[in-house]
This record gives C-alpha cells, sequence and structure tokens, in this order.
C-alpha cells in the first residue's frame, strides 16, 4: 500500500531544552514531566512562545488555553522505558532528562524481567498525572517518547552489549524479550488513554497522523545490517504487527544501510536522518513517507540561502510530494530565528 500524506509536504520543527530555557523560561524538572499544574502550565507556555515567535509559520496557539497534555511533546525525551528497566534519571533545568546506564552484569541481565509496569516508576507518577487531568479536563493528549529496542538495551546493558552479539547471542535475546515486552505494554497503556503514542518521538507524527506508531532507532548506525537482520528485525516486525500504523526513527546518517531491511515492516512513515542517501532510501521504501530530517547543528551556522540549497536538495531527492515531510528537531539557542523562517518558506515554495 502506496502512504501519502493528508496535506502536501508537512513540516515541523522541535526545539532543544536550552532553547526554551533561553526564551521562555521553562524548566525540566522531575515536576516538568509529572506535576499537574506544572505540567499544564509548561505546555501553555510552548504553545504560546511558539505562537510569538513564529505564529506566521503556523506555530503554537494564539492566546493558548490550557490542556492536559501529559508528555515532553515539544522536546526530545526519552527515558521511560529505560527508567521502567532499572536505570536511575538525573533531571536538568536547560537539558533533557539524563538515563544513568545501569552498565548490568551478565547474571543481572538474566536475571531481568518484565516489570509491574504501573506500579513502577516512571509509570507510577504518568498513570496518576493522567487520572488527575482527566478528572478535571474530561480528558487528556499527548505521550511519551517510548525510545527503541537497542538504544534500550545500551542504557541497560552499555558497551558490552555490542560484544554479546558475538560471544553471547541468549543473553541479547533474552534481554530484547524483556524489552520488547515492557516497550509494547507501555505503549499500549498510554496510546489506549490519549490515542497517540509518538507524537513526543517526533512532533511530524502530529501533522502527517497522530495515530502513527514511531519506534526509535538512533543506535542501529552504530550496528552492521547483518546484524541488524538477525537481531533487531525479528523484534521490530513484531511491534509492526502490534502497533500499526508503524514507522521508524533512523536519526543516523546512514538509513540507506538498512533501508531495504526496513521496508519488511511496511513503515508508514520514516524519520530520515541527515546525510543518508535520500534517494536510495526513496528507491527502497517506495510507499512510505519519508520526513527529511535536516541538521540542527548546521542550522546554527548555514546562511538562509544555504538552508534553502539544502532543504530543496533533501526534497527533490525524496520523490513525490505528497510522500514527503521535512523536519529538524532539537536546535539549540544558538539556532538564527531567519533559519526557522527560511526552512517554512522553502517547503512552502515547493508546496505551491
Amino acid at each position: 500500500m502506496k502512504y501519502t500524506t493528508k496535506n502536501r509536504l508537512p513540516c515541523e520543527v522541535v526545539f532543544h531544552p536550552d532553547w526554551w530555557s533561553h526564551h521562555a523560561g521553562i524548566v525540566f524538572n522531575e515536576d516538568y514531566f509529572f506535576d499537574p499544574e506544572t505540567r499544564v502550565a509548561a505546555e501553555q507556555r510552548h504553545r504560546q512562545v511558539l505562537f510569538d515567535k513564529f505564529g506566521s509559520l503556523g506555530l503554537g496557539e494564539e492566546n493558548a488555553e490550557k490542556k492536559p497534555v501529559i508528555g515532553p511533546v515539544h522536546i526530545a525525551a526519552g527515558f521511560v522505558v529505560s527508567a521502567l528497566l532499572g536505570c536511575k534519571i538525573r533531571f536538568n533545568d536547560n537539558g533533557p532528562p539524563e538515563v544513568l546506564p545501569r552498565a548490568m552484569s551478565d547474571d543481572e541481565v538474566m536475571a531481568l524481567d518484565v516489570p509491574d509496569v504501573t506500579n513502577t516508576y516512571p509509570m507510577n507518577k504518568l498513570l496518576p498525572l493522567m487520572d488527575e487531568l482527566e478528572a478535571k479536563y474530561g480528558y487528556v493528549e499527548g505521550d511519551v517518547d517510548w525510545n527503541g529496542l537497542l538504544n534500550t538495551a545500551l542504557d541497560l546493558r552499555g558497551q558490552n552489549f555490542m560484544m554479546d552479539y558475538y560471544t553471547n547471542p541468549d543473553l541479547v535475546k533474552h534481554l530484547l524479550d524483556v524489552i520488547y515486552e515492557t516497550t509494547l505494554e507501555t505503549v499500549n497503556l498510554i496510546r489506549k488513554r490519549t490515542g497517540t503514542s509518538s507524537t513526543a518521538v517526533n512532533r511530524i507524527v502530529g501533522v502527517v497522523d497522530p495515530t502513527i506508531n514511531l519506534h526509535s532507532n538512533c543506535s542501529v548506525t552504530m550496528i552492521s545490517k547483518d546484524t541488524y537482520d538477525e537481531f533487531h528485525l525479528p523484534y521490530e516486525l513484531k511491534l509492526a504487527d502490534q502497533l500499526r500504523p508503524y514507522g521508524i526513527h533512523h536519526c543516523g546518517n546512514d538509513m540507506h544501510k538498512v533501508a531495504e531491511s526496513y521496508a519488511k515492516s511496511d513503515p508508514v512513515l520514516l524519520d530520515v536522518g541527515w546525510g543518508s542517501n535520500i534517494a536510495f532510501c526513496r528507491e527502497k521504501l517506495p510507499n512510505s513517507i519519508l520526513s527529511l530530517r535536516m541538521d540542527p547543528v548546521q542550522m546554527n551556522t548555514w546562511t538562509p540561502d544555504e538552508v534553502q540549497r539544502q532543504v530543496s536538495r533533501c526534497i527533490e531527492a525524496g520523490g513525490s510530494l505528497d510522500q514527503i515531510a521535512v523536519c529538524c528537531i532539537n536546535m539549540d539557542k544558538n539556532v538564527p530565528e531567519e533559519n526557522v523562517f527560511k526552512l517554512f518558506e522553502t517547503v512552502e515554495k515547493y508546496r505551491n
């Protein structure tokens, strides 16, 4: 089946917490994520500041109202599944939560089991937050970044996981079994309540189709295609079957390496990392929507003309304009605002 966007060439941006700290005074402590009043006030502030700065681009909300949004849908912050499986979390006032790796031993990994998700941190704080907001507002919306199987495995096992593929494949399978089951239960708990699971993974999901379930493969750039196919693809095919419509987030510069493998899960949407061979990805994924990611670091130093050239290059490599989205994620406080305007201006020219 060929998937197309509802609106031609959707575009979205996400700013790093230090941008929000600098421009909006938002503090990203634990209350930001789990205290009901702080959560609602912060999301209201997000939408108002976006409108004040970029309202002409269609961002934000004029006279933003209070809404019961449960997750950090305006920043990138994937820590929930890792925390459920025992990682400690360090919160930062002007940065995303930091997952402190467990560096689990062989015995600790083999003893690991799926936790009682509803009664384990942080879901034991998120679920009461949802209850309180729903009781007050009559509904809840939003979700949390559920990270990804390999990302979480590295949080738990550390660099030894890279050797485990060759020296202890049974350990790899057991750890991925536990992460898969924990992830699936977490995602289903949230989307059952709010109707979405991945607007906090990448806001482009909310623009393309809010019901898409986007699995994060940030760390797949660290392993070979053969290793991915042998150990990870089977789990992702199961995820895809359980979480339709399914999508994949690949922020690395080499999505072309696994594009053919990704096609096997029939993804609706793929986040294509900056530097990937877009034309090759389109060839291998003719039916999927490609979300073309601009480089947030380069956005700090490009001139507006360079922004236009790079956005144009990516769009022209992506094929049908009905199967392309454009995004830039994690721009920090140093990004020139004129570059954000130029990004949207360039996309608008192609729409027309």
